[in-house]
């Protein structure tokens, strides 16, 4: 970071050169650095920009002109500025340095060069500087010999104390704004102390190693927190990995110890440059193994799907075996007894020729079926059920035309749905069947007295909902939509989607595998999220490894109002940042390193968690409308019985008139409405597996 200085008598004056452009004048308004005093400085004289990786200074027209180094500026161009350069403004005179202005080198020193370069500086000393070379070439072999990263870091620290003589020292890491956290530490008294955190944020913000031999007179820090009382001369290096935050190296001699030197600050710099490589070196190689890993699970899992697939064909062959044997043990049961089995196993056999694993969607194919052999044939196949249950059976004439009818065992599936209904008909009861016509739609009615609402099972609910065949519930009756044709086929509807937010491709591949075992489409997204309107996630990762503000990405994506209540994971987590990325608005997390099992359990987890939600917001919906329900009838009947007392008193004083016996019957007919409200109110609820509730009635 540049810095500008300056004298103002006897006081010496710095600014850290952070704004672009930095505008230097009298006015304090105008100006980032300003000199209110001085007249013959303009209100905004001078401005320093960085073009091109390298700081300028423009004359802004000024009336007395800006000199560089004694020559006037130019102000119809830039001129580039290096490491102490002067600059005159008027009568007011600065130096512009690179670095924090008026250190001696020696006992505050900081942007050294390149290890080699310090030793050209001391060719007296050569073989001190070969051992000292012979030394961290050592340091880095061992670097290079660890495998778990923690034993690396720690390593990293020993040798860097090993290298300066150093009496302690701390690894420590930023976790947040403004707050640093020991990873690592070495030597007496370093236990649960760090390091000072004005030290740490001056390297951090400056992207340099520093050395101070007298720490409590340092000019560096005397602005920021006072240093602990008396401390020893110190050497501290920034440390930084990808995707590991900004990391510090700190090393402290005793009070009163050998000062540092250049040369010692130079090799602490070129150890932690090295020893930050040989950290990103092993992350990628165990980025590479968790992936050989994943890849090796990924085989183990197809292999073992394979070995379940052998054993379920041979399993069906002898279930496939023993009910042959039972359909042929049945021909000398009586006829309606026999009929049913012998049904049901024609159903077994088309259910272990499909198998349970099998997809009889996306065939293509159909054909016109006439709703008079239609009709037919469901009377045939429910026939012998009916009899056994003794349950008489009503068909209406069918009505000319045909529907569609797709490929697969559509019957079969279609009577998973109508047999359990017909199985609660009460014995002597009345099944009816009739045809009415909607849009598009033959719609078939099977109408069931006494009869709750029951599922189907999920094979048969999932070959009809394939195969285009919709169904819905009406007033104790079953009604079956049959398409007239292919063009009328409902539209296959999309899968649910789940956002990913990373840019490992390591990781997209992962959750390519995750997302179709879920029946889930994956979506990548930006961290920045997408404009609205957005189609409903189920889901939405965020990779925190991969992301350099995966707070804000979470706080972005919950303001969106397609994100507001979509379950939000966050992965490869560390245990420090959980706590904020959960306040952030994050649902969940995973540290790095989970398995293919423990994500796609965990998404499992989290659409429980969403289903019970929005069961228990639904459960919360009606208790509203029972308690509306109540309220209404309350309200009602307190003006009905003034009403019905009235009329009741006009109609002995008038018995002949008629119109007061209408408005009785009226009377009596908002009574009975009322009733349903009460029973509204007292009816418990009755819930299904699809999660849904409703109020029996009747």
């Amino acid at each position: 970071m540049p810095y500008l200085s300056w004298m103002e008598g006897s006081q010496p004056f710095r600014h850290a050169v952070v704004e672009d452009p930095c505008v230097l004048g009298r006015d304090s308004l105008a100006s980032a650095v300003a000199q209110p005093a001085l007249g013959t400085v303009s209100p905004a004289h001078a401005a320093l920009t960085l073009l091109g990786g390298v700081w300028h200074v423009r004359d802004l027209e000024s009336a007395n002109g800006t000199m560089l180094n004694g020559v006037p500026v130019d102000p119809s161009q830039a001129h580039p500025l290096k490491n102490g350069d002067e600059l005159v403004l008027g009568s007011w005179r600065m130096s512009y340095t690179e670095g924090f202005p008026g250190l001696d080198g020696v006992t505050f020193a900081e942007r050294v060069g390149d290890l080699f370069d310090e030793i050209r500086l001391h060719p007296e000393r050569g073989d001190w500087c070969f051992a000292d070379l012979q030394q961290l070439y050592l340091a880095t072999e061992r670097l290079l010999a660890e495998v778990d990263s923690g034993d690396l870091e720690r390593a990293l620290l020993e040798e860097s104390l090993r290298l300066t003589a150093s009496d302690r020292g701390f690894l420590v890491l930023r976790h947040e704004p403004g707050g640093w956290r020991a990873v690592h530490h070495v030597g007496a008294d370093a236990a649960g102390t760090v390091p000072p955190p004005s030290v740490l944020d001056y390297v951090a913000r400056e992207h340099t190693a520093v050395l101070s031999n007298q720490p409590s007179a340092d000019p560096r820090f005397e602005r920021a927190d006072p240093l602990e009382a008396g401390p020893g001369p110190f050497l501290c290096a920034p440390l930084r990995v990808e995707g590991h935050g900004v990391c510090a190296l700190y090393l402290e001699r005793e009070p009163g110890g050998r000062p540092f030197s250049r040369l010692e600050l130079a090799t602490l710099q070129a150890f932690s440059r090295r020893g930050a490589l040989v950290i990103h070196q092993a992350r990628l190689q165990r980025r590479a193994i968790d992936q050989a890993e994943q890849q090796g699970e990924l085989l183990r899992l197809r292999s073992q799907v394979q070995r379940a697939e052998e054993c379920r064909g041979e399993l069906f062959a002898a279930m496939a075996a023993s009910f042959r044997r039972i359909q042929s043990c049945v021909q000398e049961l009586p006829e309606a007894a026999g009929g049913v089995i012998r049904f049901q196993l024609e159903r077994l056999f088309t259910l272990l020729d499909q198998g349970p694993c099998d997809d009889p969607g996306g065939v293509a194919g159909g054909h016109p079926f006439a709703l008079a052999a239609l009709q037919e044939e469901l009377a045939g196949r429910w026939a012998p059920l009916l009899a056994l249950r003794q349950v008489e059976w009503r068909v209406a004439p069918p009505p000319d035309g045909a529907a569609w009818w797709p490929e697969g065992p559509l019957l079969q599936a279609l009577d998973g749905l109508v047999e359990p209904l017909i199985m609660q008909v009460p014995r002597g009861a009345e099944v009816a069947l009739q045809w009415e016509r909607e849009p598009g739609y033959h719609v078939l009615r099977i109408s069931l007295p006494a009869v709750g609402r029951s599922p189907a099972d999920g094979w048969s609910q999932r070959v009809l909902r394939e195969a285009g065949l919709r169904w819905r519930w009406t007033d104790r009756a079953l009604e079956v939509l049959l398409p007239e044709g292919p063009e009328d086929m409902p539209e296959e509807p999309a899968r649910p989607l789940l956002g990913l937010v990373s840019e490992d491709l390591g990781l997209v591949s992962l959750f390519q595998t995750v997302a179709e075992a879920g029946d889930l489409t994956l979506h990548p997204l930006e961290a920045e999220p997408p404009a609205p309107p957005q189609p409903m996630y189920r889901f939405l990762v965020i990779d925190a490894k991969g992301d350099q503000e995966p707070e804000g990405t979470i706080r972005a994506y919950r303001r969106h109002p397609s994100f507001a209540t979509t379950p939000i994971l966050v992965v490869r987590c560390s245990d420090e940042d959980t706590q904020r990325l959960m306040e952030a608005g994050a649902t969940d997390w995973l540290a790095d390193g989970f398995r293919w099992e423990t994500l796609h359990q965990r998404l499992r987890v989290l659409r429980g968690h969403t289903e019970l939600r929005q069961r228990a917001l639904a459960a919360e919906r009606l208790e509203s409308f029972r308690q509306m329900a109540g309220t209404l009838k309350h309200e009602i009947n307190n003006p009905l019985a003034v009403i019905s007392m009235q009329v009741e008193m006009l109609q002995r004083k008038y018995p002949e008139e008629a119109k007061l016996a209408k408005i009785g019957e009226m009377v009596d007919r908002i009574q009975g409405l009322v009733q349903v409200l009460q029973r509204m109110r007292e009816t418990p609820t009755e819930g299904y597996a699809d999660g849904s509730s409703i109020l029996k009635l009747g």
